[in-house]
């Protein structure tokens, strides 16, 4: 399905390095964040153990990114650097897997800084896995934010805690993009992550993570929840606002909008699924908006903030669900 694969990486990326290659590789794919890469990498080396190492991808970065993690590299020799120049956070992340010398891969991102015990939680978990089906797994998400959010923000907005005992996801479901792991062998066999999702420059796509999932469950595989393996998530200011939030909202209506047209199959089956979903969003923006308003006139703001954003995600659902149907890439 990747073609990022088919160039000449896979052949050498399956075989293998000589010896005992590490148990654990963390993948950080990066781009422009050199300070906040600093930060995530600082996190997680008094973690590594002699079966683990750090994986770093600059995705053409133009700061100082390069420079900072060659610093880290020339310190550290469980720290090994990469480029990949063509944009786009899933093409990156294929080169992670492709590059790794671990059984399994964990994705950090680079605004996100790793808890105590984080690499320890996953090593343990895949270590003595608790099904012979499991293939990848991922943990709690906690906000950092740069600034305190606004009222009407809900502060769940950016947290992933489910408690409890690991325990696999429900079909279709799955961890966070900024904190899971992936056995890399089956990734790579199954194609790795799909480019026509993930961000790519100044593009809010998403959903790069949630489309690997779903393979992995239609091949029989399983990802399971992780309570242990906690992270921080950096909120910078710039995205408290609720203009970025329905920007945010509408990029994730288009991203699950593809997924969905993928897995609907036979020609009558997806036109009759284009029509009614086609036909009630005009009614369900027009509730939202109006639910909204109301929400607004007796100060409930943060339901009314709620109520923009779904509308803003449904629009971005049927505008990309029209273009898919269209056949317009």
């Amino acid at each position: 399905m990747n073609n990022n694969f088919e160039q000449g990486g896979l052949g050498a990326a399956v075989a293998g390095a000589a010896g005992c290659p590490p148990v654990i590789t963390v993948a950080i794919c990066t781009r422009n964040r050199a300070a906040l890469l600093a930060e995530a990498v600082r996190s997680v080396l008094p973690q590594l153990c002699d079966d683990s190492e750090v994986v770093i991808v600059d995705n053409s970065s133009t700061d100082e990114t390069a420079s900072v993690a060659a610093g880290f590299a020339a310190a550290n020799q469980r720290v090994r650097v990469f480029s990949e120049t063509e944009i786009g956070l899933s093409v990156t992340r294929n080169t992670a897997l492709a590059e790794a010398r671990g059984r399994y891969v964990i994705f950090l991102d680079d605004d996100a800084t790793a808890e105590d015990g984080w690499v320890k939680a996953y090593r343990r978990f895949f270590l003595d896995p608790p099904s012979a089906r499991v293939v990848g797994a991922g943990g709690a998400v906690f906000p950092r934010y740069e600034h305190p959010p606004p009222a009407w923000f809900d502060p769940e907005a950016h947290s992933l805690d489910w408690g409890g005992d690991p325990r696999a996801f429900a079909r279709r479901g799955g961890p966070w993009g900024c904190n899971f792991a992936v056995e890399r062998k089956r990734a790579i066999e199954l194609g790795g992550f799909s480019v026509s999702y993930g961000r790519k420059g100044k593009s809010m796509a998403a959903h790069e993570e949630t489309e690997i999932f779903q393979r992995f469950q239609r091949s029989g595989w399983e990802m399971w929840w992780l309570p242990g393996a906690r992270i921080r998530h950096l909120v910078p200011a710039s995205r408290l606002t609720l203009k970025f939030q329905c920007r945010v909202m509408f990029s994730f209506g288009r991203s699950s909008a593809s997924l969905r047209w993928q897995s609907v199959s036979g020609g009558m089956r997806r036109t009759l699924f284009v029509c009614a979903r086609l036909v009630a969003t005009p009614f369900q923006v027009m509730i939202c908006l109006v639910g909204g308003l109301g929400m607004v006139i007796v100060l409930r703001n943060r339901i009314a903030a709620k109520l923009l954003l779904h509308s803003a995600r449904v629009a971005g659902f049927a505008y990309q669900l029209t273009l898919d149907a269209l056949g317009v890439r």
